[in-house]
């Protein structure tokens, strides 16, 4: 990792912020070519987060303008993806191509597709991270271009034929793909049609397990390629919004994105938005709701978190799972059939089978699990850890009795765990646990049910405290609201000083480079956010016809 990426990696604070960084990286993504086509899994109609802009260009240039980003982002963000090897290599092979076949291509080519309005989706990988892309413009000179190609592409060493691609709403006509190999570790897939263009990350976005191109992939690649802008607006489409792309630069992340996978529990967040006017002169969010928000889960968790989320659970999808009745993807594949979001066909994450369980802990858990209602929530604090928030959720009826809770812990907690029988807290030794334990560190974890809330941490401080704030012997979130409906809660401050510590608490003696970076680049920077007020986020207004509904963040009460 390069001290650029370092840097980059640790100033990603926060939901906003993470959308900003995704999106900047749209035209140098990470995925890589390694000399033959694979199905890469990817629905190319539905992409996990989309960005629309004025100019690719321009994008983190207004970004580090923006407010809020501009107390997190330097000049050197940008410079970043100015002088990044993908861009540098494309430069190059332009200027090859160019001098060794004598042609009128010129680096004028790449500033014309990088400041011109563009249309970018992008998936995730088989590691969770959006680094497959596709990007579709319309530019005249460029697609004249790109369609001049199939001479050169005969004897290059890095521009190749691909495929001859049908395009079904062509009557079927062929169209020729091109390769264009920047590096050992990238190869991007060029097609153009009229004065379109198409440029996908990986050649492998097109083509199924037999290395014959995907239908359903071609399908896409024929509407993006299309004159109709109806055609061309489907990635538009499957994200609720309205009309061609604006004049500001538009970055969407989808709920699956967001919710690392788990978004069929979550079915009332369906997306975020984040629309930042040119020159970074405003910045609006909004969230896409899937049905009605739940309650405030507020009252059970203890004041001044660094960051707080609501959780709007689909306790009836979640419920087999929790009892252990069905596995994430049987239950998921069930939520799948019924289920009237987007995002519903969405791959469950495991496809492990469900464990053979005790009866005793089988019926402990069946009983847990019918008592979960209503809202729920998940915190960090600064005084805690980032691998360690907090997780509340409702629960109803009478608290389940002393042996159901003690079965469950008995199968829940690994057999080395330090845990009495009875008590609501274990010690589970564990790398990078914040109690010192005999052989390294350990957690000191507890999970707990107080009035109405089922609470959990590894961090058994956490517990305790969320147990005050439901008693009263301590302030709650809820009192520092001052009513309304919020469903994010962030105070600067705390984020602050909870990442100055996790970053140089995992910045060792043999890491003085990355270290001298933190302290002159990365720290300045979280001081100057941790001086913006403590916010809430309040949906205001009723979503439109899609479920996009603006966000207000509004300062928190002292």
């Amino acid at each position: 990792m390069t001290l650029a990426q370092h840097k980059k990696k640790l100033i990603a604070v926060g939901a906003v912020v993470l959308l900003g960084v995704a999106a900047a990286a749209v035209w140098l993504g990470r995925s890589h070519f390694a000399g033959r086509i694979n199905a890469l899994g990817v629905d190319l109609q539905r992409p996990a987060a989309y960005v629309a802009t004025p100019s690719l260009v321009k994008l983190s240039q207004d970004l580090v303008k923006a407010p809020v980003l501009r107390e997190l982002l330097t000049e050197d963000f940008t410079f970043y993806y100015e002088a990044h090897e993908d861009k540098l290599g494309l430069a190059g092979a332009i200027r090859r191509i160019a001098y060794e076949h004598d042609t009128k291509l010129s680096d004028e080519l790449l500033t014309l597709a990088l400041d011109q309005p563009a249309e970018v989706a992008l998936w995730a990988d088989d590691r969770g991270a959006a680094r497959h892309w596709a990007l579709a413009m319309t530019r005249d000179t460029l697609a004249k271009a790109v369609q001049g190609l199939a001479t050169l592409a005969l004897d290059d060493k890095q521009l190749s034929v691909l495929a001859e691609v049908p395009l079904a709403r062509f009557g079927r006509d062929k169209l020729t793909v091109y390769a264009l190999t920047l590096s050992p570790r990238r190869t991007l897939a060029l097609a153009a049609k009229g004065n379109r263009v198409v440029v996908l990350s990986d050649p492998g976005l097109l083509f199924d397990d037999e290395r014959n191109p995907d239908d359903h992939a071609a399908e896409v690649l024929s509407a993006l390629l299309s004159g109709s802008s109806g055609d061309q607006g489907l990635w538009r489409r499957h994200f609720g919004l309205a009309g061609a792309p604006g004049a500001d630069h538009t970055l969407v992340a989808s709920g699956p994105l967001l919710a690392f996978g788990y978004q069929h529990f979550f079915p009332a967040l369906k997306a975020l938005r984040v629309d930042v006017a040119p020159g970074g002169t405003a910045l609006h969010t909004w969230l896409r709701q899937g049905g009605a928000w739940p309650a405030s889960p507020w009252a059970a968790l203890p004041s001044q978190p660094a960051a707080c989320a609501a959780l709007p659970v689909n306790w009836a999808l979640a419920r087999p799972v929790l009892d252990g009745s069905k596995t994430p993807k049987a239950a998921a594949a069930d939520a799948a059939s019924d289920a009237t979001t987007d995002d519903a066909s969405a791959e469950a994450s495991s496809d492990t089978p469900a464990p053979e369980l005790p009866p005793e802990v089988r019926a402990a858990l069946t009983d847990m699990a019918q008592r979960f209602d209503g809202p729920a929530a998940v915190c960090w604090y600064a005084g805690s850890q980032l691998h360690t928030p907090l997780l509340v959720a409702h629960a109803k009826g009478t608290p389940p009795d002393a042996a159901t809770l003690q079965a469950f812990m008995q199968w829940w907690l690994p057999s080395s765990a330090a845990w009495q029988p009875g008590q609501p807290a274990a010690e589970v030794s564990a790398p990078y646990g914040a109690k010192p334990a005999k052989q390294g560190s350990a957690y000191r974890l507890a999970f707990k049910r107080a009035g109405d809330w089922w609470l959990f941490s590894p961090d058994a401080a956490l517990v305790a405290k969320a147990e005050d704030a439901i008693a009263r012997r301590y302030p709650s979130v809820a009192d520092t609201l001052g009513g309304g409906n919020a469903v994010a809660v962030a105070t600067p401050a705390q984020i602050a000083e909870l990442m100055r510590r996790e970053t140089l608490a995992v910045l060792g003696a043999n890491q003085q480079d990355f270290r001298q970076a933190a302290e002159t680049q990365l720290l300045p920077r979280l001081a100057a956010f941790g001086k913006l007020p403590a916010a809430q986020a309040v949906p205001t207004g009723t979503p439109d016809g899609q479920g996009w509904v603006p966000l207000d963040w509004r300062p928190l009460a002292p």
